[in-house]
Formats: C-alpha cells, structure tokens, sequence
C-alpha cells in the first residue's frame, strides 16, 4: 500500500514537472509580412467589402495596431530595417545609399541572433536584401529556405529568368498557394527539438503580381484588359469574378495634377513614378489595378488559413505567435500618383496585429491606438523568444502594450524616407498626437552621411496635417500655422531627432564594419 502511494506521488510529480516545462517552453514564432499592403485592408479593419475572414479571426483574437508606421516606406529599405530593428539612416542600407549588408551587421538580425539563441530558422518569398549583399548565399543564413531576390511574376513557373528558385518544383501555379506549399513544407521539415521562427514575405499584393496576372509585369498595359480574360484564371474563385460586380470607387484626383500636391520641382512625375505607376494615371486602368490588388489579398487570406490547419493539426497552434505586418502602402491614384517612397500615411501606415494564443482573453480583440514603429517588430520577436535586443535596435517591445502596459509609451514618432529613385525628394517627418509634420530636400543618388546631415540646411517644401480633421492628409497648412507654436515645436522635434540618428549612425560605423557597395 506504501508503495503503491509513493509511485502514486511519484507520478503526480512528474506530471507537475512536465506541465510547467511545457509552460516554460518557448514560443515558436511565424512572422507574415506583405508587400504593399495599405492599412484598413482587412474586413476586420473596416474595410466596407474585401473578403479576408482567416486574418480577421487572428486579429478579432489578437492584437490590432492601428497607428503603425513603417520605418522606410520603400521595398527593400524597409525590410533591411525589419531584419536590423534600426532605421535606414542607421544602418546604411537602401536602394539610394552608398552601403551594403555586412555579415557582421547581420549577425545581429533578429534571424540570425533567435537561430544562435537555440531557434530552428526558415524563410519563405521575398528577401529583397541580397542585391545589396551575401552574393547568392543568403540561404545559409537560415535552416530552411524557400526564397528568392528581386520580383517574381504571379505565375512565376512562366519567369525563366528566375529559373533558379525553388517555386518551380511547387505544384501550383499561383506565387501565393506556392507560398502556402513551402509553409507546410517548412512545418514538415522543422526540428521538433526546437521552437521555430519562419519569415515568410508575401509577394502580393505588389504590382509585379497584379500586372501579370495577365500578361509580363514589364507590360504595365496589361491593366488594360480584364485580368480574367486569361484562360489561366477562368473559373478560379478568386480571380475570375471576386469584385468584379462591385462598383469600386477609384479616388477622385486620379488621372488629375500631381502638382497640385507636391510641385514638379520638388518630384517630377515623368523621370519615372507616371512610367513605373502608369496605370494609375488612367482612371480605367487603375479601376482594373484596385480589383486585382483586393482579389491577391483575398488569395493571400486564403493561405493564411491553411496554416492555422496545418498548425492545429500539428498541435502548435497553442504556442505560436503570429506576428503580421506590410512592408509599406501604396498611392493607387490619390493625390494624382501611384507607387510608394512618401510620407503619407497611405504610403507610410501599415496593417499590423499579432496573435499571441497565450495571452489570457481579457487583453485579446484589443485595438491598440498607440504609435507604432516596424522597428518595435524586430525587438518585439527577440522579447517574445527571450532574446535580449542589442543596444543598436531602436524599437520597442510591444508586449508591454499587449497586457494595457501603455503609461510609458511615446508620444511621438520620426518618420523617414530615404529613397531619392524617380526625382523622390529625402523625406523626413514627425507624427505627434494628431498632427504629422513632413520636410523635404533634394534627393541625392547613391548619398552617404553628409548629404543626410540637414542641420543648416532650409527644407525645400513643407507638409502640416490635423489628421482628424483631415485623415486624407489633403489640406497642407504650413502657410496657415507659420509662426504658430505648434509648427515651430514640430519643426524642432523633426530636426533634433534627425540630428540624433546621424550621430547614431557615426557612433554605430565605430563599432561595426560598413561597406561600400
């Protein structure tokens, strides 16, 4: 009988024991990232039709953002940024700058530091940083890979010029559930002796995918003809006839004076951003570009729940996080342009939630209006695996918000764009409260410090907008609030924080390795 209750104890233990190491465990991490992707553009979010019913469970049961910003509103900046937790200025990298990666600047990603820190790493899509570095071996800085550099096309078997990557072994045909085929296909090689973090970059809903969804994306006409009338697309769920019987409301300044906004000798529509963006220039052709956009998010959800399937029938799905974000907005007309590279919050604010299963049911389906930078992601997946950040990030943990933590958080935010392709001016910013602020200077290609260093200098054009009163960021009222208070207090925020992060940036090239590309 003694024994009997000593064994009875011993296995009470044990049990204790194995419960709170499976407590301990550390989360695996799946962090989603699109390309394009304007804020609002979930049901969920409040969009008025789109169709995205798996994200809007993982937001309605997690943690929405809703004054997120991108640091670096321009494809690959923007994802340096996100691998680095800093800001272009900070760590050099940029389709304008002078620098390129460094592994000794990688070594210190949130990939690199969570796969020294005992995580299993994969990565699926878009890389969009290894023309700038790694000469094709950015597949040894991760377990698994599924990537590539550069664009693909939305049938991408059909792109010989990219012949090298792993999509054309994919059963589909379709870029997006090729992404959904490497997923599981990650989920059945990981290790299951270790927690996992998968990035997995999106294509869609860029205009490399939308434009050839009927024909090459170097064929910008394609937006001329219905997507559908592709025989490739007959029949298909998505793209044949999903939002085709709406009456989809282009913006009314499409087609009409960019300069209104933003004068041609600041940026100068025709050396590039009317060519590489033509189809919103043309009030029918951009109509044809917003159906397309909205149908590749809708195929973008659709994988989305294909992996919550997979993760359930794996039994993961209790203690993965899911961390979701865009790289940048877009102009799909408004303010007569296209394309991306400004400050507007079209270009600039982002869809950002994430989905933490062990968070207890009091703080989930929260919005959180707080400001929020891209650069707080990259901190926030380090804090989520317990991996302390380096002191070179410049983000903030978002756990604290996620548990109502929010009495320290700031109150402002610098914003920034670097990007000079296309006559874009350097661009800098501060959002506080409900003001943004923008300053703008003449673009310099390939720039290096100080051609960043704008201490002495007078901007070249001026941007002030209320954004409750004006959300549309349409009514400029520099002229009107000169000499006011409040212009002169964002003015001086602006420049001291750009002021900041170029000594940042001399302090950070002390203590790593820069290289010119």
């Amino acid at each position: 009988m003694r024994r009997s209750i000593c064994l009875i104890l011993i296995a009470i233990s044990l049990l204790h024991c194995t419960s709170k190491k499976h407590t301990n465990k550390k989360p695996n991490i799946i962090f989603l990232l699109t390309d394009d992707q304007r804020d609002n553009t979930f049901s969920a979010m409040g969009h008025p039709f789109i169709k995205t019913p798996n994200a809007d469970k993982l937001i309605k049961d997690g943690i929405r953002f809703s004054n997120t910003y991108i640091a670096e509103p321009v494809c690959a900046p923007s994802r340096v940024s996100l691998f680095t937790g800093m800001h272009e200025r900070m760590h050099g990298v940029g389709f304008s700058s002078s620098y390129q990666l460094t592994e000794e600047q990688w070594s210190k990603s949130y990939p690199e530091l969570l796969r020294q820190n005992g995580y299993f790493t994969g990565f699926i899509g878009k890389f969009g940083v290894e023309h700038y570095t790694f000469k094709g071996k950015a597949a040894e800085k991760f377990d698994y890979w599924w990537g590539h550099d550069g664009w693909t096309k939305f049938f991408p078997k059909d792109d010989t010029s990219n012949s090298t990557t792993p999509y054309h072994k994919a059963k589909n045909t379709i870029i997006t559930p090729i992404m959904g085929e490497a997923i599981e296909d990650f989920l059945n090689k990981r290790s299951e002796e270790k927690p996992f973090c998968l990035s997995v970059s999106i294509n869609v809903p860029h205009g490399t995918q939308t434009t050839s969804m009927y024909d090459g994306y170097e064929n910008w006409h394609s937006m001329s003809q219905q997507a559908n009338e592709n025989p490739q697309l007959k029949g298909h769920p998505i793209y044949d006839q999903l939002y085709r019987d709406i009456d989809i409301q282009i913006p009314d300044e499409t087609a009409t004076d960019p300069y209104k906004w933003i004068p041609q000798h600041i940026m100068d529509q025709s050396k590039g951003r009317e060519k590489t963006y033509e189809y919103n220039y043309d009030k029918e052709r951009c109509k044809e570009q917003h159906i397309r956009y909205y149908q590749t998010i809708t195929g973008m959800d659709k994988i989305i729940g294909d992996m919550i399937t997979s993760l359930e029938e794996r039994g993961l799905v209790d203690n993965t996080i899911i961390v979701f974000a865009s790289d940048h907005g877009l102009l799909m007309g408004e303010y007569g342009m296209g394309g991306k590279g400004l400050l507007y919050d079209l270009v600039s604010k982002i869809p950002c939630f994430i989905y933490d299963p062990r968070l207890p049911k009091k703080h989930r389906g929260k919005t959180i209006d707080e400001l929020v930078s891209s650069l707080d992601l990259t901190t926030t997946i380090l804090d989520y695996a317990g991996v302390e950040a380096p002191a070179n990030m410049q983000g903030a943990s978002l756990i604290p918000l996620t548990k109502g933590q929010s009495q320290n958080w700031r109150k402002e935010l610098f914003l920034e764009s670097l990007f000079t392709v296309r006559d874009n001016p350097f661009c800098e910013g501060i959002r506080e409260g409900d003001w943004k602020y923008i300053r703008m200077f003449n673009g310099v290609a390939k720039y290096k410090e100080n051609d960043i260093d704008f201490l002495d200098k007078k901007p070249e054009f001026e941007q002030l907008f209320n954004l409750i009163d004006d959300p549309r960021e349409k009514n400029n009222l520099i002229e009107e609030c000169e000499g006011s208070e409040l212009l002169n207090r964002l003015r001086t925020k602006c420049s001291t924080q750009s002021v900041e992060l170029n000594k940042s940036r001399e302090q950070y090239k002390r203590e790593v390795s820069i290289q010119i590309r």
